[in-house]
């Protein structure tokens, strides 16, 4: 299937020291440790929603970016 304008794309995962406590996936928590972050971008939002509306930055630790690579969920 062809990509659609309103499909997510990510930037690639860096590595980032957070310094103020950010939310990993699972809901967890974490800060004063090197993490992992990247941005979703989704090109096109319907026009009742703001710009960049659903435009949102993940945070993962190592083992939750590696855990998503093996399952091929990235």
């Amino acid at each position: 299937m062809k990509p659609q304008p309103t499909d997510s794309t990510y930037t690639p995962w860096r590595k980032w020291f957070a310094w103020k406590p950010v939310t990993v996936f699972g809901g967890e928590k974490v800060w004063f440790r090197t993490i992992y972050k990247r941005k979703r971008i989704v090109e096109w939002t319907p026009p009742q929603f703001p710009p960049n509306a659903f435009d949102t930055i993940q945070y993962a630790t190592i083992e939750q970016v590696l855990t998503r690579k093996l399952n091929g969920e990235d």
